[in-house]
């Protein structure tokens, strides 16, 4: 009889399960196919990865209230992207600004849609890739390489080298924003090439111009004996190649233009003028920094170009173990790249009244078999420079003169020449690195990126680390041989116990 009854309640509680089972599956397909229809999706990340902040969801509406459009084209195809876990948060980003009416989303596949590439970028001025964006508000246009959307952080193993990401910073809801009010309110940095002194004029250096306009910069002539001050929306003032001194009223316009924490380029050629540069020189003095009235070539033919030993080697100097900026770090990793530079002027730093309060640094230096002959200037008796490195680009920052914007101090970079930013010399292959090195000090001097304070998001990978084959041997025991061990031991009991 007992054994009766155990079969009896077995039985019903076979039942039970059976129709709890059937319950739920009777609940769960229905709404699994609501919520299929209504594309429900819900953030459950700990930064809320896939969710816009309040700053961009406000902003956007207030565009969509406005009427304003923004075409954003997106150079790969989404599908591409809806698949893969690695670009998910670029994924669900990009659908949830295509919601707002401003945001208008085209993405281009440039294998299969060459037109449509050829029409977004007519002239070739913009140097795109896959995976790039731009942003086009009427005349306003703003490229955005796609490589900016993460930032990685590594660790490497020290047995075997190989390294693994161990966190990844999304970064994409800050640009896109900004990018957004920086072609909506049309801002646009601009780079303000002096006239008036012998420079060589921007229509001998477009493709400059057009690398610039990649770095999403504005690029326009300054004449400043005709205007009262450097224009207000100048964030950086250029001196290319001058074969003349500024005048005295020139100087205080610039020198007023650092004090509000302005950035200036001087790019010295060689010039065997009998003439000193009083005014361009007392400007480099205030960043400690001094100019030398000479002309190098290179003495190990080796190191020049056969023939002409003005084209010489010269060597990217790494970052000082004290230096606040390194702008060569990147460049110095490409070993395949010989760095060269056109005849060039030297520069030297010096002591001021104000040197301890200056982030400086060299970042180009020639071989000690380079020889400087004097070359202009007014001295009676100058004399050469030889058997020493020379210093062929220099930047110091002025922490004291605080541009109210940025929060940064004034900036200034020099080099020995402007030669190889023209278009002549921008066809060889000789003077990429300073080209690179130069656009490297554009952008430390001045960040295009309209920064709209949104955090970037963080998502961390979860590694194991295993030092040994007996480590690896007892997490494989523990994770794998202890649980089919627990599933054995149940499936046992199970047997043994069904028929009782």
């Amino acid at each position: 009889m007992k054994t009766v009854d155990i079969h009896s309640k077995n039985k019903k509680f076979t039942a039970i399960a059976w129709a709890l089972a059937a319950l739920m599956l009777a609940v769960m397909i229905p709404l699994n196919l609501i919520f299929g229809r209504l594309d429900l999706n819900i953030d459950m990340t700990q930064n809320s990865m896939y969710t816009l902040t309040k700053t961009t969801t406000d902003y956007l509406d207030s565009l969509d209230q406005q009427g304003v459009v923004v075409d954003v084209y997106f150079l790969t195809p989404m599908e591409q992207l809806e698949g893969e876990v690695e670009v998910l948060a670029l994924y669900q980003t990009l659908l949830a600004y295509d919601e707002y009416d401003c945001f208008n989303l085209i993405d281009i596949d440039p294998d299969t849609e060459p037109q449509a590439l050829k029409d977004l970028n007519p002239d070739g001025f913009y140097n795109l890739s896959d995976g790039d964006f731009m942003f086009v508000y009427g005349d306003m246009v703003k490229r955005m390489p796609g490589k900016l959307m993460y930032t990685y952080a590594y660790e490497t193993d020290e047995a075997t080298g190989s390294q693994s990401v161990v966190s990844a910073s999304f970064n994409a809801e800050n640009y896109f924003t900004g990018a957004m009010k920086s072609v909506v309110e049309g801002m646009e940095p601009t780079v303000y090439f002096l006239e008036g002194h012998g420079e060589i004029p921007l229509s001998k250096m477009s493709r400059l111009q057009a690398n610039l306009g990649n770095y999403n910069y504005g690029a326009k002539q300054l004449n400043l004996k005709n205007a009262d001050a450097v224009p207000d929306d100048a964030c950086i003032l250029m001196v290319a190649g001058p074969t003349t001194d500024i005048t005295d009223e020139e100087y205080e316009k610039i020198s007023d233009f650092l004090d509000k924490g302005g950035n200036i380029t001087l790019l010295m050629t060689p010039n065997d003028a009998e003439l000193s540069y009083k005014n361009l020189t007392a400007l480099m003095g205030e960043f400690c920094i001094g100019m030398e009235y000479n002309r190098i070539y290179e003495t190990d033919s080796a190191r020049h170009v056969s023939g002409n030993p003005y084209i010489f080697m010269c060597d990217l100097v790494p970052a000082g173990d004290n230096a606040d900026t390194d702008l060569t770090g990147a460049l110095l990793e490409d070993k395949s790249i010989l760095t060269y530079m056109p005849a060039s002027r030297s520069f030297y730093s010096m002591f001021g009244s104000n040197y301890d309060t200056l982030n400086m640094d060299t970042l180009l230096a020639t071989a000690n078999t380079a020889y400087a002959e004097p070359f202009g200037g007014t001295f009676e008796d100058p004399e050469a420079i030889e058997g020493q490195e020379l210093y062929l680009a220099m930047y110091s920052e002025d922490t004291m003169r605080i541009n109210k914007e940025t929060k940064e101090g004034a900036k200034m970079a020099v080099f020995g020449s402007a030669e190889f930013l023209t278009d002549d010399a921008m066809k060889t292959d000789y003077y990429i690195h300073p080209v690179n090195l130069f656009l490297s000090t554009i952008t430390w001097m001045y960040n295009s990126d309209v920064d709209m304070n949104i955090d970037n998001k963080d998502k961390t990978f979860d590694s194991l680390k295993v030092n040994s084959e007996e480590a690896a041997t007892g997490y494989i025991a523990l994770f794998v041989a202890v649980p089919c061990a627990i599933a054995l031991v149940g499936v046992i009991i199970w047997l043994r116990r069904k028929d009782a």
